[in-house]
């Protein structure tokens, strides 16, 4: 079992090995969330700064302006402006983040157990707590800046908040269709045709038009969704469990197609390539890349060092490489 979760929640199960983060496998078994913020005896520790932090586990990366902005376990927030040479931001809390994500070049937000928010309006320079709730034993999973001002998040057993004022404020969305069965919600995205899309367990995909009221979809699979990103001008696609991939080219119609991966190996992560492919990162260093016609590059494995079956939880495309992230850090320089 992974050292960082082990330690901070001793109910995660073997997921933690698995995906890292507690998207998989029930990480952790307690009451869905509540209003924000709450009143908590726990108070949040700030993060070791610890040399080398890119290292470690990450399991957010995201671009903000010429900064690149990972984030991982024990609170470690990392920048870069080339994907080589990394600097550790300071972290008010010492919490695993699982995500990360930016409105602009200075306004984004980190998320991760704890249901900890955090902000920051100087492209992750500095950091500030926005919300901490403990008690609650719902992680967030995943982020979705709709301007510098909106912004929404989703998480565990139907966790979905969101702010109109930067993360001055958070509030619960009421959203049954999605939220009633208090599954998880991993991942959340903004489709190019302005729509909204979660992703979660048991094959839930939700769709909004506001980030208010959502509809939940009929997909035609039962496992686990990690992750959702845009597909085509209407559509989505979905990755989760042992290489299960799916594609709607119009989530009106709701007509998915399972993409022919060749691999069992899990997708965390999804990033969204010029001309519209996909890049999935997963499980057993795996990467696997989806055409917008929907054939599928060989799957390869992409490690460093000794670890060559580690996760890998995301990634990002520079000018020049393609910086891949997971439980051994930072990896970086692949190339294009």
């Amino acid at each position: 079992m992974n050292k960082i979760f082990s330690a901070k929640y001793p109910m995660i199960c073997g997921a933690a090995a698995v995906m890292l983060s507690a998207f998989v496998m029930n990480a952790i078994a307690d009451d869905a969330a509540g209003s924000a913020p709450a009143a908590s005896a726990a108070k949040p520790i700030p993060a070791l700064l610890i040399a080398n932090a890119e290292r470690g586990m990450l399991l957010g990366i995201a671009r903000a302006g010429d900064q690149i902005v990972a984030v991982g376990g024990n609170g470690v927030i990392v920048r870069s402006t080339d994907g080589k040479s990394w600097r550790q931001s300071k972290s008010p809390v010492d919490t695993a983040f699982n995500a990360v994500a930016f409105a602009d070049a200075t306004h984004g937000w980190a998320v991760g157990h704890d249901s900890v928010i955090l902000g920051t309006s100087d492209g992750g320079a500095t950091w500030a707590i926005q919300n901490f709730q403990p008690d609650l034993n719902a992680p967030i999973f995943s982020i979705l800046p709709l301007s510098a001002q909106k912004v929404i998040v989703v998480g565990a057993f139907g966790l979905i908040k969101a702010s109109d004022d930067a993360g001055a404020s958070w509030h619960d969305v009421d959203a049954p269709a999605i939220s009633s069965d208090k599954l998880h919600l991993n991942g959340i995205t903004k489709l190019n045709s302005g729509k909204l899309a979660v992703a979660g367990e048991h094959g839930l995909v939700g769709i909004s038009e506001d980030g208010v009221q959502w509809s939940r979809l009929v997909t035609p699979y039962e496992g686990s969704f990690f992750g959702i990103l845009p597909w085509k001008e209407k559509g989505a696609i979905a990755f989760g469990m042992r290489g299960n991939v799916y594609v709607c080219d119009d989530v009106a119609a709701a007509t998915w197609n399972k993409i022919a991966t060749a691999t069992t190996s899990s997708f965390f992560g999804g990033e969204l390539l010029p001309g519209g492919a996909v890049l999935l990162t997963g499980s057993d260093s795996t990467i696997l890349t989806v055409q917008p016609d929907g054939s599928v590059s060989a799957a390869k494995k992409v490690s460093k060092g000794s670890n060559a079956d580690s996760s890998l939880t995301g990634s990002l495309r520079t000018a020049s490489s393609e910086i891949v992230i997971g439980e051994s850090g930072v990896i970086a320089d692949l190339g294009q």
